[in-house]
């Protein structure tokens, strides 16, 4: 991937809701690659049995290189999954035939339901309506109970790896963004992936962190020609503690009250009183006043990154959690 005169100054981190949900799709679709998901997919393997995502599944490769229409790049670091699957509902009919052939080409008719087939090869605008119509039971299936939790965990993540931008520049940021990322001469290098160039051309890149994605790397999309600055998909920092239940000793959680342990157990990655709020699901306002006790306490740290305060666990906090799972 060739950076050139502009691309640097036009990184940015976006949270996709749809990246997300294909990112799930796939672990469905393969759960045997994914051993720590298989809480969550005993919980939706109900909810998924009566959801028709068969045109997708279809469409969608279990590994190896898809259609790009269908894992647009966010338009925004909040956009919502109307707006993603706004993007892949205007996708150019043109497009759309040529990417659902070339996924045709990959497949062995005799293994997919003759009906499935005729309209993954049909009408475009056919096969387009119907995916994005199973893109948005799947969002509802198998992402959005999570969404809110999840968000936090992603902002958390972007907040990170912002600072390392910051900090050390693209250099800095791919240095741990992933084993298969490496920064060479202006050019990130990706293993794993189709061999081939992809030339910014002042387009930029957005990073996005993804929790169902570990721990692949995904890009896309990778047609030089298109508009659209690619998306990196990686997996994001603290990705486990989505499938952790929330637990905490009884000790600490009479020590400090069951809010404040959850708090404190949250500022593993450094996070704005907002993102906490999310993932502990507590009101801003509450959320705030137990970092206020815990600042005063010396069990958290605060930090400011422009308009924003970050909170993160001291040493001693982190000593004390530590202590307790013994």
């Amino acid at each position: 991937m060739r950076f050139g005169r502009g691309d640097a100054s036009r990184c940015r981190f976006a949270a996709s809701p749809l990246q997300e949900t294909m990112s799930a799709f796939l672990v469905l679709k393969n759960p045997a690659r994914h051993g720590w998901y298989l809480t969550w997919l005993h919980a939706v393997r109900d909810i998924v049995a009566e959801v028709d995502l068969g045109l997708l599944s279809v469409a969608m490769p279990s590994r190896g290189h898809g259609p790009d229409f269908l894992w647009p790049s966010p338009t925004g670091p909040f956009s919502t999954i109307e707006d993603d699957l706004a993007q892949v509902q205007s996708t150019d009919p043109g497009i759309v035939a040529t990417e659902l052939a070339e996924q045709a080409r990959r497949l062995d008719p005799r293994t997919v339901p003759d009906g499935l087939y005729r309209t993954l090869i049909g009408d475009p605008l056919t096969a387009r309506d119907t995916l994005v119509a199973q893109q948005r039971l799947a969002w509802h299936a198998l992402v959005a109970p999570l969404w809110d939790r999840m968000r936090g965990l992603l902002d958390a993540d972007i907040t990170t790896r912002s600072r390392q931008l910051a900090d050390g520049g693209l250099e800095g940021l791919f240095a741990d963004l992933h084993q298969r990322a490496t920064w060479q001469n202006d050019e990130l290098h990706l293993t794993g992936l189709r061999h081939g160039v992809v030339d910014l051309r002042g387009r930029g890149l957005v990073l996005v962190p993804t929790a169902f994605g570990w721990p692949n790397l995904g890009i896309g999309p990778t047609d030089s020609t298109s508009t659209s600055p690619p998306a990196l998909v990686y997996p994001m920092l603290g990705a486990a503690r989505l499938w952790e239940r929330a637990t905490q000793s009884s000790a600490i959680s009479r020590l400090l009250g069951a809010g404040r342990a959850s708090v404190l157990a949250e500022t593993f990655l450094p996070a704005t009183t907002s993102g906490l709020a999310q993932r502990v699901g507590l009101a801003p306002a509450t959320v705030s006043q137990h970092l206020s006790v815990l600042r005063d306490a010396g069990l958290v740290s605060a930090s400011r990154r422009g308009r924003e305060v970050l909170y993160r666990q001291t040493s001693l906090a982190a000593a004390l959690l530590r202590g307790e799972s013994l």
